[in-house]
Parts: structure tokens; sequence; C-alpha cells
């Protein structure tokens, strides 16, 4: 039979098995509100710098979406992110808005890398360096397809980005001398 006493019939050993249990746990959900603090403080400065309101960075998952939606994603990405196997793809879809956010903040396609190794740390460089958010469409950016387009309202004043294209070949004879 297994014992929880010591041999001197005190429970030494599991007062203090639980103690270090407890302050373990507690510095585990200190640094996890502490990450959530600071993560959603730097995503509600991005999302002023893109004229969305701050409190948008606090709630958990909506943040997300708002993020999606601002890289021209659906939001719906950050639901699909909680499914196992498919949440690959919502990943794939949270890093073409980021690659997207940062065209509009105007950096290179370089800090996508950066947002992959550690996205604290770009968020904590969007949040604070002097870039400007520009809500005009710009070449470059990642335009999803029609059945996975933003359809909240989050986008209702920021103009999709459209591909450009080369201008149509001028009309005139096509087969001179034929």
């Amino acid at each position: 039979m297994i014992s929880t006493y010591d041999s001197d019939g005190t429970a030494a050993g599991a007062a203090a098995g639980l103690i270090i249990t407890l302050i373990f746990t507690a510095f585990y959900v200190v640094l996890i509100v502490g990450i959530y603090v600071v993560s959603s403080w730097f995503l509600s400065k991005i999302f002023v710098k893109a004229g969305e309101p701050a409190w948008k960075g606090w709630v958990p998952v909506y943040n997300s979406w708002t993020f999606l939606e601002l890289g021209g994603q659906a939001g719906w990405w950050a639901l699909v992110a909680f499914v196992p196997v498919v949440n690959i793809a919502s990943s794939v879809f949270i890093c073409i808005a980021a690659y997207n956010i940062g065209l509009r903040f105007g950096k290179t396609g370089v800090w996508l890398i950066l947002y992959i190794l550690v996205p604290y740390v770009w968020w904590g460089i969007f949040a604070f360096n002097a870039s400007v958010w520009n809500p005009q469409p710009i070449a470059g950016i990642f335009i999803a397809p029609d059945w996975a387009r933003p359809t909240s309202a989050v986008l209702r004043y920021v103009p999709q980005a459209r591909p450009v294209y080369a201008p149509p070949p001028s009309s005139g004879p096509q087969n001179p001398g034929y």
C-alpha cells in the first residue's frame, strides 16, 4: 500500500510537494497572464494605427479575427485555429495577413520571417515604430479568394487591395500583312 505519510507519521513530504506544485502553478499563471497583457497591448497599438478601436486587441479570439481582416483575410480563420490539423492552414493565413499588414505599414516581405519566428517582437516593433498605416491598395498584397474574403464590417472603410494587371494591349491590326 502506498502511503503519503513519512516514517514518523506526518505528511510533511506531501505538504512540501503540494507547496512546490502551487508555486510552479502560480508562476505559470503569472507568466501566461503577462504574455497575454503584453501581446494584447501590442495588438491594440497596431489596431489604433490601422484605424481600429484599441479594445479589439484585448478580446482573446476577436483580436486574431481583426488581425486577419486587417490583413485582407477572412476572420473566421481565427476560429479554425482551434480545429486540430486544419489549424495549420489557419496559421498560413495568419502569416499571409501579417505579410499584408507589413506591406500596409511600409515594410518589406522580409519582416514576415520575424513574424514567423517571434511574433511578439514583430507586434512590439509595429506597435511602437513610426510607420504609418496605408489604407490604399498596394501592389503585392495577397488577396483572399472570394470564398475566403472578410465578411465583417471591420473592412467597410478599409478598401480591399486589388491585383495590379498589365495594361491591355493597344487596339490595332493583330496580324498585319496576312
